[in-house]
C-alpha cells in the first residue's frame, strides 16, 4: 500500500472524527479571537471541565446522551460565573472550577472501570470515537454558533472595552454578556462530546493567539483565525499518521511551536508592527 492510499483509506475510516474536529475548528477558531480579545481565557479553561462533570454524572447514570447532563452542567458552571461576576469575584471562583471540574470528574466515575475510560480520555484529549450521526450533528451546530458570534462581533467589542457606551446606545450588557457565555458554553460542550477537551483548548486558543500578531481589523482575524485551525487540524492528522501520535495531541503540538513562530515573527518582520 503506497503512503497515499494508506491516507485515503485513513481519512475514510476516520471521516466523522475528521469532519467534527473541522467543524469546532471553525466555531472555536472564530470564538476564541473574542475569548483572547476580551481576556476571557480562564473562563474557557474552566468551562471544559465543567462539562466533564456532567458527562460524567450521565455515563455513571447509564444516560443514552451525556450531552444533556453536560448542558446542564454548563448552565450551572455560567450562573456560578454570573454571580460571582456581580460580587467582582471572578476571578477568585474561576480557577476553583478549573481544579473542581478536573477532579470531581473522575471522582464521580472512578469505580467504573470502563467509564472511567472515557472520562479520562475526555480529558486528555485522546482521540474519541465519534459516529455519524454525531458527526453531522457536530457539521451542522458548530459553525452555525461561530458565525452568529462572528455576525455580532462589534457587541463583544463594545461590551468588553466600553460598557458605559454600550448602556447609551442601548443594548443591555446583561444579556448579551449571557449570549456570548451561552454560545461559548454551547460550543464547549459539543466540542467537548465529540473531539475531547485538549482539541476544544487547542482550537479555542491557538489559531486565534497565531493570527492576532498579524491583523489588524477583526474580520481579517477571524478568516486568518479560521484557516491557522483548519490547517493545525490536517497538520495534526499528518503528524498523527507518520508518528503513530494521539490527533489531538498533535495538534497542540503543532499549534503550540506555530504560535511561538507566528509571535517571534511578528517582533522582527515589519509587517508584524
Amino acid at each position: 500500500m503506497t503512503g497515499w492510499d494508506q491516507y485515503v483509506q485513513l481519512v475514510q475510516v476516520n471521516t466523522p472524527s475528521l469532519v467534527a474536529a473541522a467543524a469546532l475548528a471553525v466555531a472555536a477558531s472564530i470564538v476564541g479571537v473574542f475569548v483572547l480579545l476580551r481576556q476571557e481565557a480562564l473562563l474557557a479553561l474552566a468551562l471544559p471541565q465543567a462539562v466533564a462533570v456532567g458527562a460524567a454524572v450521565g455515563m455513571r447514570a447509564d444516560w443514552v446522551h451525556p450531552v444533556i447532563p453536560a448542558l446542564a452542567s454548563a448552565g450551572v458552571a455560567l450562573l456560578v460565573v454570573s454571580w460571582s461576576r456581580m460580587r467582582h469575584a471572578s476571578h477568585l471562583l474561576l480557577p476553583v472550577l478549573y481544579v473542581g471540574g478536573l477532579s470531581i470528574s473522575v471522582l464521580i466515575i472512578t469505580n467504573s472501570a470502563a467509564h472511567l475510560h472515557e472520562v479520562q480520555h475526555l480529558l486528555s484529549g485522546a482521540d474519541v470515537f465519534v459516529t455519524e450521526t454525531e458527526a453531522w450533528w457536530a457539521a451542522a451546530i458548530l459553525p452555525m454558533l461561530g458565525i452568529l458570534c462572528a455576525v455580532l462581533w462589534r457587541r463583544w467589542l463594545l461590551l468588553a472595552q466600553n460598557p458605559t457606551a454600550a448602556r447609551l446606545a442601548g443594548l443591555h450588557p446583561p444579556r448579551w454578556e449571557a449570549l456570548f457565555l451561552f454560545l461559548l458554553a454551547a460550543m464547549v460542550v459539543f466540542g467537548t462530546s465529540t473531539s475531547g477537551i485538549l482539541m476544544v483548548l487547542a482550537m479555542l486558543f491557538l489559531p486565534a493567539s497565531a493570527a492576532l500578531p498579524w491583523t489588524r481589523r477583526i474580520p481579517a482575524t477571524l478568516i486568518a483565525s479560521i484557516v491557522i485551525g483548519l490547517t493545525l487540524l490536517a497538520a495534526g492528522f499528518v503528524l498523527s499518521v507518520e508518528m503513530e501520535w494521539p490527533l489531538s495531541q498533535s495538534v497542540g503540538g503543532v499549534g503550540f511551536v506555530g504560535v511561538l513562530a507566528s509571535h517571534g515573527l511578528s517582533a522582527i518582520l515589519p509587517i508584524g508592527k
